[in-house]
């Protein structure tokens, strides 16, 4: 069994603009593209590696709802493509937020030269009309250099709320996927392949239980297998039905 550890994170600082707007961006060195269970976008795990490793300037739109592993999937591009020796960054939109939208322009100064830019939740961003304004000039300058955007959504380009038509034009003409949750049985081999990352063994009735419980979306299903890693390297103790009864309160 793998203590649980700050050690399976990979922190990266990323400095963006203006050096008084530093932002503090963490990577899960787990958040690997080979780990995602891509069986209900099968064509996208391809564009995806296509995209990242052949840096010929393309912007890849990646939307669906809440909890269906986006964020897993634009920080395993960062990583295959940093593994690759190449400048990407990954930005949380929601962390942009922290920031007043007057500077937007100023924050996202330099990030034109980058190879990869992945943004996630850029739908939080863009109803802003300061940020939709500094992202559309932030992506003609990375498309006209060769540089590759990966970005994602709630919602598609048409549907998106964008308080700059010009950008979702742009957006329109990016390659779009949508990523759909996982079924049960993609859910149980997303769990078991996770606990098998941190020494454990679960087997397939446990996982059922686990499931049968549990609030569905990849957030929530890893947030209940970390809770257990921790409670059972802390007791000493196999993780088995009775254990997650206690440990959850199920």
């Amino acid at each position: 069994m793998i203590a649980p550890s700050a050690t399976l994170t990979s922190a990266k600082s990323s400095r963006i603009g203006s050096p008084q707007l530093t932002l503090g961006v963490t990577l899960n060195a787990q958040q690997q593209l080979g780990d995602f269970n891509f069986s209900g976008a099968p064509a996208l795990s391809k564009s995806l590696q296509t995209l990242v490793l052949s840096q010929q300037g393309e912007c890849l739109y990646l939307y669906g709802q809440t909890g269906v592993g986006k964020s897993h999937v634009l920080q395993g591009c960062v990583l295959l493509a940093q593994e690759a020796s190449a400048d990407a960054v990954f930005i949380s939109g929601k962390e942009l937020l922290k920031i007043p939208a007057q500077q937007a322009s100023e924050c996202l100064a330099g990030l034109e030269s980058v190879s990869l830019l992945c943004i996630d939740d850029l739908d939080q961003l863009i109803v802003n009309l300061d940020w939709a304004q500094a992202w559309f000039h932030l992506y003609n300058q990375l498309m006209q250099r060769g540089g590759c955007i990966v970005v994602s959504s709630n919602k598609s380009p048409r549907q998106v709320d964008c308080a700059l038509e010009d950008l979702r034009s742009r957006l329109q003409l990016a390659n779009v996927f949508q990523l759909q949750p996982l079924d049960d049985d993609g859910c149980a081999l997303m769990l078991q392949t996770k606990a098998k990352q941190k020494g454990l063994e679960l087997s397939d009735e446990l996982v059922a239980f686990v499931l049968a419980r549990s609030a569905r979306g990849l957030p929530n299903l890893l947030a209940v297998l970390d809770q257990l890693d921790a409670a059972s390297w802390h007791e000493k103790r196999r993780i088995t039905i009775p254990f997650v009864k206690q440990v959850m309160g199920w």
